[in-house]
């Protein structure tokens, strides 16, 4: 009979317990009447030190230049990063520490002394990336660790072949000390599993961090890492980075390699799944994309599925020219957004318009279906590869996945020819839709330049809310028709500014069932945060728009 979870679990849990390295840990006591926004407490806690404390606030870019400048060691760096990595795994969490699925902290402090000797030996960095350390999502594959994908089948197998993206990462230079929690199978909005259970949110620890990348995203906002890589194939980066107030970038697929990744549904191309950079530093972004996707590294090269096309310099030409966004606000046709997503949008429509650029209303149309698409894709995809794994080992599976389950059960996993080729033609039908649509914005020679809408319906849900009512309606569209986005952190909910809607009428039953959790109070200090979308190979472009959008907010409101 096969081991149960309970059993896996307590293995990896054990095994992971003991490569925390104890001295990082905060005392018990700075344990109890804890506040709700859980990232001030490197800050108050009086475990850091100041230059730790420095070290931890500072972003990519900065690390960076001072290891290369000799002002900090990439030792010092690492040991700070951990000792903050371990920290936020004991806070946002339940019962036991459950941000990090894997610690690699004694192979990084001695990656990080190896970096640190090149760089006194030769005066020259090893690459952009010398010294930094970067945190993973636990499907990077870095072996012969686990890659747990939040399954008990896999919580204590050994890997042997290491993901195309990790190998680059470490030829930049990087340093990896901690592999983040994920849902099961990398299929839910929370990052809840059987083996190392639920992840709570950084600002609000009553909410979730988001999912998949849901470890990422609320180490990030912890400040216990600087630069992380998430994955992406229905809003999996954009949720967690939008619950957690941070810039996270959804590529085109083939612009970044994505060989060895582990997938939650193996095999599938129908929807795919991308990587990509998570930070609370957009700059820190446009530096991984430069590094990874450089000549010197030629990623084409390593992965068949990766483009060959460079990351490029500025692409809006003439630089200063003003732009056109089209915006969605309130609701998608299906989903009504919370109030202060919709004060999110007035904000950054009012902000632009100062800045001279021109938004207009874009129509979400079809986006309802195309939703419904990727979500019965995932259903018909993933029931028998996910299913046929659980139940191994007895797993239960969690709320927002009994559809997955149900679909096993009837059989309708084992999808044929002719369902898939339907699949495929929807789809194809969906793209070229969108793009004529996107062309015909055109306007004295000018198309819309990029969307911006919300990331989600909510600024970051109650835990186990999104188990009854789920949606990743506002993220999933552009998986569909594979166009880049980018996050875009605006403002915190206000329960003064931003009031229960007092006349309104639902779209459907669902949508009455999200706009009645929102409670001003409950929600208040939970980050705002919005998608900036560009067409597609217009990654770029994307970043640029990004930081247009960043730039206005600070400079007009």
């Amino acid at each position: 009979m096969a081991q149960h979870y309970k059993d896996i679990a307590e293995i990896a849990l054990k095994r992971r317990e003991a490569a925390i390295p104890k001295e990082y840990l905060l005392p018990q006591e700075s344990l109890s009447d804890l506040p709700q926004n859980l990232t001030t407490i490197p800050q108050t806690s009086g475990h850091f030190t100041a230059g730790e404390l420095e070290i931890i606030e500072s972003n990519a870019e900065d690390i960076l230049l001072k290891i290369k400048s000799k002002t900090w060691t990439s030792l010092e760096v690492t040991k700070a990063f951990s000792k903050a990595a371990i920290v936020a795994q004991q806070l946002v969490c339940s019962e036991m520490p459950r941000i990090q699925s894997k610690i690699l902290i004694p192979e990084a402090l001695a990656r990080a002394q190896f970096l640190d000797d090149h760089l006194a030996a030769t005066g020259q960095v090893i690459g952009p990336l010398h010294g930094l350390p970067i945190s993973l999502k636990d499907c990077m594959v870095t072996p012969p660790h686990p890659s747990s994908l939040g399954m008990a089948c896999y919580a204590n197998e050994a890997t042997s072949e290491e993901t195309v993206l990790v190998s680059i990462l470490a030829k930049l230079g990087a340093v990896f000390y901690v592999k983040t929690n994920v849902p099961t199978a990398m299929m839910m909005m929370e990052t809840i599993n059987n083996v190392w259970g639920e992840t709570r949110g950084a600002y609000h620890s009553g909410t979730s961090p988001g999912g998949s990348s849901g470890g990422e995203g609320v180490l990030l906002a912890m400040r216990g890492s600087p630069l992380g890589v998430g994955t992406d194939i229905g809003g999996s980066i954009r949720i967690p980075s939008a619950f957690n107030g941070l810039y996270g970038l959804k590529p085109t697929f083939g612009r970044f390699p994505v060989y060895g990744t582990k997938s939650g549904i193996t095999g599938q191309d129908f929807i795919f799944s991308n990587n990509g950079p998570m930070s609370r530093s957009l700059e820190a972004i446009k530096l991984y994309c430069k590094a990874v996707l450089s000549i010197e590294i030629s990623p084409w090269n390593l992965d068949p599925k990766c483009l060959a096309v460079p990351w490029r310099g500025e692409t809006i030409t003439p630089r200063e020219r003003k732009l056109r966004f089209g915006i969605i606000s309130d609701n998608d046709g299906e989903w009504s957004v919370h109030p202060p997503i919709s004060r999110g949008l007035a904000m950054a429509k009012k902000a632009l318009e100062a800045a001279g650029h021109e938004i207009f209303e874009w129509a979400p149309t079809d986006h309802p279906a195309m939703a419904h698409e990727m979500n019965s894709s995932f259903h018909t995809l993933g029931g028998a590869a996910i299913l046929s794994l659980t139940e191994q080992h007895g797993e239960p599976v969690f709320g927002s996945m009994k559809a997955y389950e149900e679909t096993y059960k009837k059989g309708e996993g084992e999808l044929g020819p002719t369902k898939l080729r339907e699949m495929i033609t929807r789809r194809n039908a969906f793209q070229k839709a969108y793009m004529d649509r996107w062309n015909a914005t055109a306007k004295d020679g000018q198309v819309m330049d990029g969307i911006i809408m919300p990331a989600s319906p909510w600024t970051a849900p109650r835990l186990g809310f999104t188990q009854k009512v789920f949606s990743v309606n506002f993220t999933g569209v552009w998986n569909l028709l594979d166009y880049p986005v980018c996050t875009v952190p605006v403002t915190f909910t206000d329960k003064d500014l931003d009031p229960a809607r007092t006349s309104w009428t639902p779209l459907n039953e669902q949508d009455a069932a999200l706009q009645a959790d929102y409670d001003p109070d409950f929600y208040h200090g939970t980050p705002v945060t919005l998608q900036c979308v560009g067409r597609r190979l217009e990654d770029e472009k994307v970043l640029e728009m990004t930081g247009i959008i960043a730039d206005a907010l600070k400079q007009h409101l």
